[in-house]
């Protein structure tokens, strides 16, 4: 493993986190990992997300860090520093899946990308790195105070790498040996730094506490040397050569991510355990001795001793190459020297403009056409209130109210009274002609019946053929059937004239030109009352007058608010504020791939943008409050009209005259219907009446031509015409 290989990872996490700013986690592509604890065999794990994918290279980059790490060389002050480096590297690997890619992955981690699991592999990639740093230390023979502090650092990291508060989760996710030697190791450097800080005790005159502190050494070293015998005697694979350090393996293959056991890098852990203990019991029997005899000081209890001060000398180092991804930068000689789809526009910008649609579609939905439509329902639903402009165009005796102005010309264009009288002529002319039709048929079967009765008595029993009566019985029920249908025709008919001549006069007004039906019209000012007070008339007409100014005005404002809310979808359809999102975007990353926005980055950018509709929305509460006072005018103007027309009797029968006439607008299209349906059915039955006149002559001709063979047969031929 060199660190080529690191390289090569760095280059696809750069694209990989490239591509995190121009698509969605989701892209349709599965990401295979195996879990890096689990036996081999065990089913590889498939996210469709490319936080997943980051998150496992990271992880396989700090594995390589770790390996770098515990296979290089310590014996000289350079190597010490290099190994010490790589631990550190790895462990900002791990904090930065926990810190920057888990609370974003957005997909259900591994066991290995387990936050608590990867807390662990932090604390047991600084370890190692603190051991090289009292490894140092102790080449270098500093104080034993000093490599007291930096020994007793190892064993709390090595210790939080074994803890047992969730013992069950951890040894599911762990493996037995790589625990076990987690303790060892802290139980192993306990012993070192109690065993320093004992000889720091002498040279402090401290004989007791360094009794105390040798008394914990022994201990500490007693249980790693037993933990190690006990692992060896139950054939560990791990502790026949134990190790200094700890290296995560990454196999670049088909299911990339796994992690090794321990790479033995050295082979005289036991020894230096061994030698340890025989170094502090040593000291511990002349401490003993010496203090039983001279020094005579009293041995503190283990709970009495002051903890040894902690000298933290490493913390996770956060490889630049995660912070920030953009190798092409640092080496544009490279093969692939640009990142994969750099045209693209990131996908934060596509989130941002989705949110400004939103954010435009309700300013110009809700905040101008909704209100638009409001505005307009509630000035309809204030006339209809008022009963305005039909109230008003009942009383004007210089304008015919709209919707009988419009009736009448639609009358006029169907032809008025002229055409319905002539549609009524034809109805009555086809009507007789079909039974006309129907009754010839009769006739020409009575007739033929009359000669064959006549033949019948000339001849006797010579005369030998069917009577016509047996063979006219289905024309003859057709006949009456076809008689009855004309029957209930023609009572329509003589409904539909009593409606023409009911509402004749009423139709034929609505058939006369414009001022003529207006003049025909009752007038309020030919009411006595007007002619009275001539004054009284006056204030009516101006009531009159400005109350269609102030319809007029209604009329305006919906016209306006029509024209606002065509000029908002305009203004929404074009407008298109991608450029400022993109150079927003650059502004706020300068570039780099993986620092995140949100669209919340973007508020200013909306905010400006959407000013634009602030003079619609403007437009809109002016014409509100236009229209609220506008409806106050209305009602008083209203009011006034209605109190200057009490008792005028005109008004009243201009209001009736007016309503006739509606309803004879109404009969008209009623009357021109049926007429329409008369007319078509009376067509239709001219063919079958024909047909049934025609069936009754063929039946009489055929009959005829058979009495004359047969007289001719009989020796006479008397044929009765």
């Amino acid at each position: 493993m060199d660190i080529s290989a690191i390289e090569r990872l760095f280059m696809y996490y750069s694209q990989l986190s490239y591509l995190t700013s121009r698509f969605p986690l989701d892209i349709g592509l599965e990401y295979s990992w195996c879990p890096a604890f689990t036996n081999k065999g065990k089913q590889a794990v498939k996210q469709a997300n490319l936080n997943f994918e980051r998150a496992n290279i990271v992880f396989t980059i700090a594995a390589v860090y770790s390996q770098l790490g515990s296979t290089e060389t310590r014996i000289s002050t350079e190597g010490i520093r290099k190994s010490c480096n790589d631990y550190q590297l790895a462990a900002g690997c791990f904090k930065y899946v926990a810190r920057e890619i888990l609370p974003v992955m957005r997909c259900e981690p591994t066991e290995d990308l387990d936050a608590r699991t990867l807390d662990r592999l932090i604390a047991l990639m600084l370890a190692q790195a603190q051991e090289c740093i009292w490894q140092k230390a102790v080449m270098e023979h500093m104080k034993h105070g000093t490599i007291a502090r930096l020994a007793i650092k190892v064993a709390d990291f090595f210790d939080t790498m074994a803890a047992t508060d969730d013992e069950a989760w951890t040894e599911q996710v762990f493996p037995a040996d790589w625990l076990k030697h987690a303790q060892i190791k802290a139980a192993y450097f306990t012993a070192v730094a109690q065993y320093h800080k004992a000889n720091e005790c002498i040279s402090l005159s401290k004989y007791g506490e360094e009794i105390a502190r040798l008394r914990i050494a022994s201990a500490q070293a007693s249980k790693a040397l037993d933990a190690i015998q006990a692992s060896i005697g139950a054939g560990s694979s791990g502790y026949t050569t134990l190790t200094s350090g700890f290296g995560l393996l990454s196999l670049f293959s088909a299911a990339p991510s796994a992690l090794t056991g321990m790479v033995q890098p050295q082979s005289g852990f036991i020894d230096q355990v061994k030698s340890l203990l025989a170094s502090i019991d040593h000291d511990l029997v002349r401490a003993e001795k010496d203090n039983n005899v001279v020094y005579l000081e009293s041995i503190p209890d283990e709970l009495q001793l002051a903890p040894i001060l902690r000298s933290d000398m490493v913390k996770p180092t956060i490889p630049p190459d995660l912070l920030d991804p953009a190798y092409w930068k640092r080496k544009p000689d490279v093969q692939v020297n640009r990142p994969l789809f750099e045209s693209l526009v990131p996908f934060a910008v596509h989130q941002a403009a989705s949110v400004y649609m939103d954010k435009k579609e309700f300013v110009v939905k809700h905040d101008i056409i909704a209100k638009c439509h409001e505005l307009i329902e509630e000035h309809a639903g204030f006339l209809a209130k008022v009963q305005l402009p039909a109230r008003l165009e009942q009383v004007d005796p210089d304008k015919l109210p709209e919707n009988i102005q419009s009736h009448a010309e639609e009358v006029q264009h169907d032809g008025g009274e002229r055409a319905l009288m002539d549609m009524l002529a034809k109805v009555e002319n086809m009507s007789r002609n079909n039974a006309e039709l129907v009754n010839t048929g009769f006739n020409i079967l009575e007739e033929e019946n009359e000669r064959d009765d006549i033949l019948r008595q000339h001849y006797g029993h010579l005369w030998a053929r069917p009577l016509s009566k047996e063979l006219t019985a289905t024309l003859l029920t057709q006949g009456t059937q076809y008689h009855d249908t004309l029957q209930a025709a023609m009572r329509a008919d003589r409904i539909v004239r009593a409606k023409v001549t009911n509402w004749g006069k009423a139709i034929h007004l609505l058939s006369q030109p414009i001022p003529d039906i207006l003049s025909s019209l009752p007038c309020i000012s030919k009411d006595d009352t007007m002619i009275a007070s001539p004054p009284l008339l006056q204030d009516t007409l101006a009531a009159i007058k400005r109350l269609r100014t102030l319809l007029q005005e209604g009329k305006d404002i919906k016209k306006t608010l029509g024209q606002i809310i065509e000029d908002a979808e305009r203004l929404a359809k074009t407008d298109d504020i991608s450029r400022r999102l993109l150079a927003k975007a650059d502004e706020l990353t300068g570039g780099s791939p993986i620092i995140k926005i949100e669209p919340e980055q973007f508020n200013d950018v909306f905010d400006q943008e959407l000013k634009k509709y602030q003079t619609l929305q403007g437009n809109v509460v002016d014409h509100a409050n236009r229209q609220i006072d506008l409806h106050l005018k209305i009602q008083r103007c209203y009011e006034q009209l209605s109190h200057t027309l009490q008792g005028n009797a005109m008004a009243a029968r201009r209001e009736t005259a007016l309503a006739n006439l509606e309803q004879a607008f109404t009969k008209f299209k009623e009357i021109r219907t049926n007429l329409v349906e008369g007319i078509k059915f009376y067509s239709q039955y001219t063919d079958t009446m024909t047909q049934f006149r025609d069936d009754c002559n063929e039946f009489a001709l055929s009959r005829k031509m058979e009495a004359t063979e047969l007289s001719k047969k009989n020796g006479s031929l008397v044929v009765p015409r």
